[in-house]
C-alpha cells in the first residue's frame, strides 16, 4: 500500500520517495506508483493534485492526475526529461495553487455542515462535490422544512464561523469511536486508508481530504442556492477571495 503523507499533515507539499512500479498505459500516458505520497488522489468530491516527480536536473514527470486503487496512488502523466526506473528515489512537489484552491472549497463544504448543524438542521448528508466549479452540499431531510431565508441565514453563519479563526485538528480512530466525535457517521468509508476524522473546534466529521489548517483560510463563503427535490436538499456554495 501507498503510505499516504497527506493524511498526517495536511499542508505538506514536498517529499520524499521511491518508485515501486511504472507502467505505460494504452493512452499513452505514464503510471507512477510510489512507496509514499504528497499528492492527494481525486476521491471523496475532492479533484486531485497535479504537480512534479523530480530524480535530478535531468529526470521530471509531469503529474496531470493522481488516482487511488486498491490501496495504491497512482501519479499520471508523461515525462518532461528522462526516464524513472523502478527503485530510484526521487522527490514529490505538489502545485501548491491548485491545493490550496482546492482545500479551500472541500473546507468550505464541511463548513456547509457545521452551519447547517448550528442552525438546527440535523439533516443528513449524502453527498459533496468540492471542485470549484459548481460546489454542492447533497443532504436527506429528517424535518422536511425549508424556505429560502435560509439561503442567507446559512451564508451569515459560516462567514461567522470563519471569523472566530478555529483551527482545524486531525484524529486517528476506529469508526466505531466517531460517534463520540461527529453528529453523523456514514455507513460506508473508504478501504484500504486510516479512518481518520477532521475537527473543527468541537464539530467533527469523517474525512480523508485535504483541509486549512484554520477556518479563516476559506477566507468568505457566498450560498449560491438551496434547491430541494422529494426528501433530498442541496446546497450550492462558492468561495470567494
Amino acid at each position: 500500500m501507498t503510505k499516504l503523507i497527506y493524511l498526517e499533515n495536511m499542508q505538506l507539499l514536498e517529499s520524499s520517495a521511491r518508485i515501486e512500479d511504472i507502467k505505460e498505459l494504452e493512452n499513452g500516458t505514464i503510471s507512477i506508483v510510489l512507496d509514499q505520497t504528497v499528492f492527494y488522489p481525486q476521491g471523496g468530491g475532492q479533484p486531485y493534485d497535479n504537480g512534479l516527480i523530480l530524480k535530478n536536473q535531468d529526470t521530471t514527470f509531469n503529474v496531470t492526475e493522481v488516482r487511488f486503487n486498491e490501496g495504491l496512488v497512482h501519479h499520471i502523466g508523461v515525462y518532461i526529461s528522462g526516464k524513472f526506473n523502478i527503485g530510484d528515489e526521487i522527490k514529490c512537489i505538489v502545485e501548491k495553487s491548485r491545493r490550496d484552491l482546492h482545500t479551500r472549497f472541500h473546507s468550505a463544504g464541511h463548513l456547509v455542515d457545521m452551519g447547517l448543524f448550528e442552525l438546527g438542521k440535523k439533516w443528513k448528508p449524502t453527498k459533496g462535490y468540492h471542485f470549484p466549479q459548481g460546489a454542492y452540499v447533497e443532504y436527506e431531510l429528517s424535518d422536511n422544512v425549508f424556505d429560502e431565508s435560509l439561503i442567507k441565514e446559512l451564508e451569515m453563519k459560516c462567514n461567522e464561523i470563519i471569523k472566530r479563526n478555529i483551527d482545524t485538528k486531525i484524529m486517528f480512530m476506529d469508526k466505531s469511536e466517531m460517534s463520540k466525535y461527529c453528529h453523523f457517521v456514514p455507513d460506508f468509508l473508504p478501504e484500504r486508508k486510516p479512518s481518520r476524522i477532521v475537527l473543527y473546534g468541537e464539530f467533527g466529521v469523517p474525512c480523508g481530504g485535504t483541509h486549512c489548517k484554520n477556518l479563516s483560510e476559506i477566507q468568505n463563503i457566498t450560498i449560491r442556492k438551496i434547491k430541494k427535490e422529494k426528501d433530498m436538499i442541496r446546497v450550492s456554495y462558492d468561495v470567494n477571495n
